[in-house]
């Protein structure tokens, strides 16, 4: 199927035209050459579709995700009149690293980086500044299989550039503010931010992302992170989504682990029209370690989509995936989660659970769990649930003197309990997330 027969397409070719006619010239050949040959793959194997046969996109439409014409973001575009009201919720830390980005595109005047020892910056300043640590990321970004990866590259702007030298540890999480802007309903803008994080040796990292948007906006963000682990480094890694209820957001995130590495993340959806989370992960040193954790709460006419790969590509690899929603109203979730184990690599441990609650007997959430084993003497399990409130449970509890809608509450914050416990993550951070979770379900029940 090529780019043209998927509706809408033709502003793309536009918007990859305009991007490139408007570079920077001072932007390096090997920049543009990826731009060039992410679009071409674009061009070549055009956008998924959920038709019969493409169990990755069974239950996402993508046409749905491509019906607005979409246009570029304007850098002039003014700065958001809410912009306190927006972040003023936020975990502060005083004399930290934070950098804040409105459709995209860093703001400056209203980010703080402090720790000399560590690279934080704009992926624009950082290419001109740091570029030798840069460009040997740059090819494997124009070699992505996915479409909206080659879509984000072909059309990327600015993003996040982190660099953690050998053995740093910094004392406070560093954090990225995404707002999401729009004064009008009439404009739809594609949004491409491109995150890079490499964590030399030794070093140990708490990094915090930040999804937020007003409530007119209706765009399309289209994400590419990517992790690099060295040997003995740890990386843990939350984010909260919270964008327009009109948004489409595809988030694409690669985190590859060398030897002795630890990956801990940590994903929370509120917002979006449609959300897709492409997560995957590259144990490629013994001894690596990848726990996935994510939490997803959709509402009426939402849509979240969790696509989970974890390739043991070494031996005594260790994963463990914990995904769970809570779905109100006409929600829809998919969770497809798959654990690839290669051949040699031996002593491998890998776990896998996807757990959904629906209040509504509208709700409808598809859990798939997948598994290709290519070696003997491996550990690998899995498990996957879908229900309504278990009857038996609340008549015990009101059976005691508690009140319906108390017993509800008890029951649901049980069930995503487990999964907070677990959030290797700053304090304040933490005590965000579980007050942005209490006030979603009091809304609820």
């Amino acid at each position: 199927m090529s780019i043209q027969e998927i509706p809408n397409t033709t502003p793309y070719i536009t918007l990859y035209n305009d991007v490139v006619s408007n570079i920077d010239k001072t932007t390096s050949q090997l920049i543009l050459s990826a731009k060039k040959k992410a679009f071409d793959n674009l061009m070549d194997s055009g956008f998924p579709t959920h038709r019969k046969g493409n169990e990755d996109w069974k239950y996402t439409d993508v046409n749905k995700i491509l019906q607005n014409e979409y246009k570029l973001f304007e850098n002039s575009f003014k700065t958001p009149n809410n912009l306190e009201s927006i972040s003023s919720e936020l975990p502060s830390y005083k004399s930290d690293n934070y950098l804040v980005f409105i459709n995209g595109v860093f703001q400056q005047s209203l980010s703080q980086t402090s720790n000399d020892s560590i690279i934080i910056d704009s992926l624009k300043n950082s290419l001109d500044l740091h570029s030798s640590l840069i460009t040997p990321h740059l090819e494997n970004l124009s070699n992505a299989e996915d479409p909206f990866m080659n879509f984000n590259t072909a059309l990327f702007e600015d993003g996040v550039f982190i660099y953690l030298p050998k053995n740093t540890n910094p004392s406070k999480p560093i954090q990225i503010i995404n707002i999401e802007y729009n004064d009008s309903q009439k404009n739809h803008f594609v949004i491409s931010p491109l995150i890079l994080v490499v964590i030399d040796e030794g070093s140990y990292i708490n990094l915090e992302e930040y999804c937020l948007g007003s409530e007119s906006s209706s765009n399309l963000i289209n994400t590419t992170t990517r992790f690099v682990l060295s040997k003995s480094s740890t990386l843990n890694y939350s984010r909260f989504q919270n964008y327009s209820k009109d948004t489409n957001n595809i988030n694409n995130t690669v985190a590859i682990l060398e030897q002795n590495s630890t990956f801990n993340s940590f994903y929370l959806d509120f917002g979006g029209q449609i959300v897709r989370n492409n997560l995957n992960v590259e144990l490629l040193g013994e001894e690596s370690t990848a726990n996935l954790l994510g939490l997803y709460l959709p509402n009426t006419n939402q849509h979240v989509d969790n696509q989970v790969i974890v390739d043991h590509k070494s031996p005594y690899s260790y994963s463990d995936q914990t995904y769970k929603g809570i779905l109100n109203g006409n929600a829809q979730s998919v969770f497809h989660g798959s654990i690839i184990v290669r051949e040699k690599s031996i002593k491998v441990d890998a776990a896998q659970e996807d757990k959904n609650l629906l209040l509504s007997s509208e709700a409808e959430a598809y859990t798939k769990p997948a598994f290709w084993i290519y070696c003997d003497d491996v550990m690998c399990k899995h498990g996957a649930a879908c229900g309504q409130i278990d009857e038996e449970s609340l008549f015990y509890l009101t059976s005691r003197g508690i009140s319906s809608t108390v017993a509800k509450q008890l029951l649901v914050r049980g069930f995503v309990g487990d999964v907070l416990g677990r959030i290797e993550s700053d304090t304040n951070n933490k005590n965000y997330i579980e007050k942005q979770i209490e006030n979603r379900l009091d809304n609820w029940l």
